[in-house]
């Protein structure tokens, strides 16, 4: 009973240090520039990307809280799209879309900062969309300066009476 005891608890301890499944991926390509048509298009991304099909253009829906990529490529076989991406590109995975059409067998994983997502494709497989709960914010950090500015602008005004001239 003791070594069943001592075998679960070195198990239990161990257990954190194994590797995920998508710790072997090597993500071989990257899309750059994902974000550029959202918000002021100064917070861009580059996201690195595993897959038999190359990724040619990626647009962001501030509407639709989604990152849509635009696939070409020949594939023999059904396959998997491995994304790796940023919280800040887009966070709270809601669902994924192949083709128009929901999938609802994918994987994801979080790691430091980063979603890695595994989207099963098929050889007819042309658009894939992934909806969150945020996306690129649609202003940049100089809009909150802006604004941060004005107002301390109006509470000076407000407080130390309407200017003279």
């Amino acid at each position: 009973m003791l070594k069943i005891v001592i075998f679960a608890a070195i198990v239990i301890l161990l257990a954190p240090m194994a590797t995920s499944s998508f710790a072997q991926v090597e993500f071989n390509k990257t899309i750059a520039g994902v974000g550029k048509d959202a918000g002021d298009g100064a917070t861009t991304f580059d996201v690195p990307y595993s897959s038999v099909k190359d990724i040619v253009s990626s647009s962001v829906s501030v509407k639709d809280k989604s990152v849509s990529f635009v696939l070409v490529g020949k594939a023999d076989t059904d396959s998997h799209l491995v994304l790796k991406l940023p919280t800040g590109l887009i966070n709270g995975f809601i669902g994924v879309f192949v083709d128009g059409q929901i999938v609802t067998n994918y994987t994801t994983t979080n790691e430091s900062g980063d979603t890695i997502v595994s989207i099963p494709i098929t050889p007819l497989s042309e658009n894939v969309s992934i909806v969150g709960t945020t996306v690129v914010p649609e202003f940049g950090p100089v809009a909150a300066v802006v604004l941060a500015v004005a107002i301390v602008a109006i509470v000076a005004v407000t407080r130390l009476g309407p200017i003279r001239l």
